[in-house]
Order: C-alpha cells, then sequence, then structure tokens
C-alpha cells in the first residue's frame, strides 16, 4: 500500500519560518493593497518621442552613474582620497535633504501631479547640488594633486579641458533637470552653488585637516587588513601610478616572454 501524501498544515506548523509562511493568514489585508514607490534618482521620465529628452535623461543619471563608477574605484584601489570623495557625497546630500524641508519649495507643475513618485519639495536640487560637488571637487584636485609633467604650455591645456569637460557635462545635468520638468531654474542654480560651495570646503576639510590624522589612520591593524592606501604625499600621482604600472607590466610580460623562450629550448634539447 502507497504511504499516504504529507499534508502541511500552515497554521499548525512548527517552523522557525513559520511567520513567513502563516503571516498572510494573520495579518489579512495587509498585503492587499501594496504601495510601490521608485527610487528617484534612477526613476527618469521623458515625453514619448522626445529625442533630445531622451539624451537629457541618460544626463540626469550621471549622479548615479558616477555614484557607482566610484565605488568600483574604491574597491580596487581603497585609498583614504576616493573614499573621503566619496564621503562628502553623502554629506552633501544629508544637507541637501534639510534644507529642503526647510525651504519647502515645491517642484514644478508638471512633476507635482506625479508626486507618488518624487519627494515633493525641489529646492535645492539634489542632482545639480551632487553632480556640481563632484565636479568641482575633481576639478580642484586635477589641478592641485595630479599635474601631469610637460611643458608649461602643454600642461595647462591638459586642464582647461579636463575642466571644461567637468562643467559642461554638470550644466548638462542641471539643465536636463529643467528641460524634464523635475526642477526650476532657480532649483538647479540654488543647488549648483551649493555644490560648488561644498566642494570647496569638503576638499579643504580633506587635504589641509583631515589628512594630518591619515598616517596614524593607515597604520591601524583593520586599515591594513582592508588595503586602505594613502597616495595624498605623491605628487604627480596620475603620472606616477601610470608609470610604475606600465614598467610593472611590461618586466612581467618580459619575463613571461623570456619563459616560454627558455620552455622551447628545453624541449629543443
Amino acid at each position: 500500500m502507497p504511504p499516504l501524501p504529507l499534508v502541511v498544515n500552515a497554521t499548525t506548523m512548527k517552523s522557525p519560518f513559520r511567520h513567513l509562511i502563516d503571516f498572510p493568514f494573520r495579518a489579512p489585508g495587509v498585503l492587499s493593497d501594496p504601495i510601490y514607490r521608485p527610487l528617484s534618482i534612477t526613476f527618469i521620465e521623458y515625453q514619448d518621442g522626445d529625442k533630445l529628452g531622451l539624451i537629457l535623461a541618460w544626463f540626469s543619471m550621471l549622479p548615479f552613474i558616477y555614484i557607482v563608477s566610484l565605488c568600483t574605484l574604491i574597491i580596487f584601489r581603497r585609498d583614504i582620497q576616493t573614499i573621503m570623495y566619496l564621503g562628502g557625497f553623502f554629506v552633501s546630500g544629508i544637507i541637501n535633504h534639510f534644507l529642503k524641508i526647510i525651504c519647502k519649495q515645491e517642484r514644478p507643475e508638471r512633476t507635482r501631479n506625479r508626486v507618488d513618485f518624487y519627494e515633493i519639495y525641489g529646492m535645492p536640487s539634489a542632482h545639480a547640488q551632487s553632480f556640481f560637488y563632484f565636479m568641482t571637487y575633481m576639478a580642484i584636485f586635477v589641478i592641485l594633486k595630479s599635474q601631469m609633467p610637460g611643458s608649461s604650455k602643454t600642461r595647462p591645456m591638459r586642464h582647461r579641458l579636463f575642466v571644461f569637460a567637468q562643467i559642461l557635462a554638470a550644466i548638462l545635468v542641471a539643465y536636463s533637470r529643467v528641460y524634464l520638468y523635475y526642477h526650476t531654474i532657480a532649483q538647479v542654480v540654488v543647488g549648483g552653488c551649493l555644490g560648488i560651495i561644498f566642494a570647496c570646503i569638503w576638499y579643504y576639510f580633506v587635504n589641509y585637516q583631515f589628512i594630518k590624522y591619515v598616517p596614524l589612520i593607515v597604520e591601524q591593524p583593520l586599515a591594513k587588513y582592508l588595503l586602505i592606501r594613502d597616495y595624498s604625499s605623491i605628487p604627480h600621482i596620475i603620472h606616477f601610478q601610470y608609470e610604475n604600472e606600465y614598467n610593472e607590466a611590461k618586466r612581467c610580460r618580459d619575463r613571461y616572454a623570456n619563459f616560454n623562450q627558455d620552455q622551447i629550448a628545453m624541449e629543443e634539447l
């Protein structure tokens, strides 16, 4: 006679996971009408068929893309400067959050009809503030800390092109927020100005105040275990890293080529 099928009663089952099984039965109606809210930084709408709106929507995604890139860079580089650079973004975000509560200025009317999807207040623009912070800090860092060796004529041109690209990207991000009706012009202008001011303050704090404690931080056992590094004392850091990594890669290629040649010679013998 075949065994009887096992019947499990969810209401009487004793298990450490019982609350996951009988929760809907014990609390009827709790999950009947769920409310879903998108993460506003990644939820960007544009008018169907508007090609310029599509392009600007991608520009509006730049802060999020930049954050992901910074996190990836921190995982592989683990240097204090990059960690503090990303930390400034979070501090800027906290400041922006409280400023919105204080100002209580609503978004443009077209976005106001979609307040279920976005934060109701828009002054100052978080996108403009965060991206102007990113671009200003990076421009200052490149000009003061990452000067490339070369003639006096070539060096300023590299800096000018880089700074111009930073400014252009930040302006396009700010303009995209106005074009897509997420913010008014005043909101992105105030956000951009706050981002520039905060970037200057944060750069001064990191490179002239916090830097005093970095040698002590990197010598701690936890910092050594996490491979936290400090490049602040190295001049021309970009050129330094390029030369060292290029030379090391060349040495590895040469050793590999010599090893293969020795293997071939031994086989011929």
